[in-house]
């Protein structure tokens, strides 16, 4: 039963990653795959506050998303200045800088040991201890930033968000800010990627760089292919079906040194496969 809990808590923080990616990468047109370095800033923050009993758990994952929101505007309003490939490239190397800083940092972030012992997730005062009740309260963010995606969607910037993937240019001729919505779009991905963040480390008690790093990214982007990029039920669908590989592959007998290889591998055949044959994946809008 405990595995089932932690697949679906598991689950449910990657479909806040999933959003986020969506977000940037299917509505906004924003080809970004440096979303696991925001996503790996937001479990920092949570682990820095809990473990120095600095702040309760909600106080902290407020400040989580507040500072994941400045990191994406600040790393968004460069970056925008290019576009296309360059963009692509500029966000890589944000990402390997960020891995670089966590994989060294040891002070702050526990260096590629990582940071085990973060206490659990309190709600006013009473600490979430067993399974049950984590999987309650990331089940809870996932519905949360499920419903702000849906509503952000039908509302008038979700529409403006589409259109500018269209046609940036026919947009801006309207009179319309394409900067300042595509600079939006990359806050409201970087609160998702902070809230995950933060119920990433309560969750799992450690993080290190290994969770946050460009493989993590490109995963990130497979579950959004995979299940379909622009609408809700996409991201959603995405996280389950590609979390549940690693356990489908335990069924199998090969040796444990070539596992994540093959995952890896998978991922990877995975995503050519539907960008080639299947585009808008399971449940997205058909291209």
């Amino acid at each position: 039963m405990d595995f089932w809990f932690s697949y679906v808590a598991l689950a449910s923080i990657y479909v806040l990653l999933g959003l986020s990616t969506n977000l940037l990468v299917g509505i906004a047109g924003i080809f970004s795959v440096s979303q696991a370095a925001v996503f790996g800033v937001g479990a920092y923050i949570v682990a820095f506050f809990l473990m120095n009993d600095i702040l309760s758990f909600l106080p902290a994952l407020a400040i989580a998303a507040a500072g994941c929101i400045a990191l994406n505007v600040l790393v968004t309003l460069p970056a925008l200045r290019v576009s296309g490939d360059y963009f692509v490239v500029t966000s890589f190397g944000i990402q390997l800088l960020a891995t670089a800083i966590f994989t060294n940092w040891t002070a702050g972030t526990g260096g590629a040991n990582g940071l085990p012992g973060i206490p659990p997730a309190d709600l006013f005062g009473k600490a979430l201890e067993d399974t049950s009740s984590m999987v309650m309260l990331c089940v809870g963010g996932m519905i949360l930033g499920g419903l702000v995606f849906w509503l952000v969607m039908r509302a008038p910037f979700g529409r403006l968000l589409r259109a500018i993937r269209e046609d940036e240019l026919a947009v801006a001729a309207t009179g319309k800010s394409v900067l300042r919505a595509k600079v939006s779009a990359a806050a409201l991905a970087g609160a998702f990627a902070g809230t995950a963040g933060g119920l990433y480390a309560t969750f799992l008690s450690f993080i290190d760089p290994s969770s946050f790093d460009l493989d993590s990214s490109i995963l990130l982007l497979t579950m959004v292919v995979v299940g379909g990029a622009r609408t809700l039920a996409g991201s959603v669908l995405g996280p389950f079906l590609l979390l549940a590989l690693p356990q489908i592959l335990t069924l199998i007998d090969i040796p444990t040194t070539i596992a994540a290889a093959m995952r890896q591998l998978i991922y990877g055949v995975l995503l050519i496969a539907f960008m080639l044959f299947r585009p808008q994946g399971l449940a997205g809008e058909r291209l």
